[in-house]
């Protein structure tokens, strides 16, 4: 591990500073290890209370990928060989980066990334700050916007606790909607970071559509840098053509990242529209026609276990080896798919 302290010009991952250029294609919103706990939803017939509390397996697959918050196993994966494993299979497909923003509070785990980045040659780069209100620490409502920036910018600079690992980007910074006056702390604790740091951020926004576009003219008024913000799950939170086109035009990076996951009415978000990946093409084709090509990244948002290869799901391959094919048969040209995959990324985890 490289214990070098990231310059301007260079990418930080787990393993210490790299050259931008050799990131290669870039997943920028993913999950190796995650306690989502927090949004588990006890179900409500017996049936499927029986099913809440057994291990994914394949005989409760096909109810999994329908209520897969309402299981408590599928919402915890810390097996390191496990990420090891399925991490490789990107490796295999080409991949070069994962972006691992899993925030304080929902198990962010810095020695074993470093474990799997070497394990497997993948560049790793980890978040830094908080997600949503419910997995806040209990003292978090005391603590002030300079104490939590100093802890992010600590992160960044020096390393997580005594791990002496780096983040490389601040977030994913949870919202939910509408957000809370503690959740406004955390984003302008992360802008005042940002500022301090010229990392790049990335935001979590409540599910609805004013929520992505209310945050950004938050982080403008704060003094963050839009040219060095990304807004995630915008697939599943902005269906309006105009809304996406103002979204956009904010100069922040919009991030379609729940590739691979076509299961609606998730027992925790009911309300929640959840396109196909065809209809995720669509609105990329869209943004790309509109001009905003240069403003676009994806990724899978893996956060569960029946997402994983293991498991019966499509894991990290996903993209690399299915969506990219997908693309060029709507009319996306490898160019175009090179600029989202590779040359959006590097620009957005180089620091400035």
């Amino acid at each position: 591990m490289n214990n070098a302290t990231v310059k301007k010009g260079e990418t930080q991952t787990v393993l210490g500073p790299v050259d931008p250029s050799k990131l290669g294609v870039t997943l920028t919103h993913e999950h190796l290890l995650i306690d989502l706990s927090i949004v588990f939803v006890k179900p409500s017939s017996e049936v499927d209370r029986s099913l809440s509390d057994e291990p994914v397996n394949l005989h409760n697959l096909g109810w999994m990928r329908f209520n897969w918050s309402s299981n408590k196993d599928n919402l915890v994966q810390n097996d390191v060989m496990l990420a090891t494993r399925e991490a490789m299979r990107f490796r295999h497909a080409g991949g070069g980066t994962l972006v691992d923003v899993t925030s304080v509070g929902i198990h962010r785990n810095p020695k074993a990334l470093v474990e799997i980045s070497q394990s497997t040659g993948i560049h790793i780069v980890m978040g830094s700050g908080y997600y949503v209100e419910p997995a806040f620490p209990e003292d978090f409502a005391q603590r002030t916007v300079d104490n939590i920036t100093e802890e992010i910018v600590r992160d960044i600079q020096i390393g997580v606790g005594d791990s002496g690992v780096r983040s490389g980007i601040i977030g994913e910074i949870g919202c939910s909607w509408p957000w809370t006056k503690d959740e406004q702390k955390s984003v302008a604790a992360a802008v005042a970071a940002q500022r301090a740091t010229g990392a790049p951020l990335m935001i979590h926004p409540g599910r609805s559509e004013k929520a992505p576009l209310e945050i950004v003219n938050f982080i403008d008024r704060e003094g963050g840098d839009l040219s060095r913000t990304v807004m995630s799950h915008v697939d599943i939170r902005v269906y309006d053509r105009q809304i996406l086109r103002d979204l956009a035009s904010t100069g922040i990076y919009i991030q379609y990242d729940t590739f691979g996951l076509e299961s609606p009415f998730p027992p925790h978000a009911p309300d929640t529209y959840m396109p196909s990946d065809y209809q995720r093409i669509e609105q990329l084709i869209g943004l790309i026609d509109d001009g905003f090509i240069k403003r676009l990244v994806i990724a899978h948002d893996n956060c569960t276990k029946h997402r994983l290869r293991e498991f019966g799901g499509h894991g990290f391959d996903h993209i690399p080896l299915t969506v990219t094919g997908w693309m060029k048969r709507q009319g996306i040209s490898q160019s175009q798919i090179e600029t989202i995959l590779i040359h959006n990324p590097k620009r957005i985890l180089t620091f400035s």
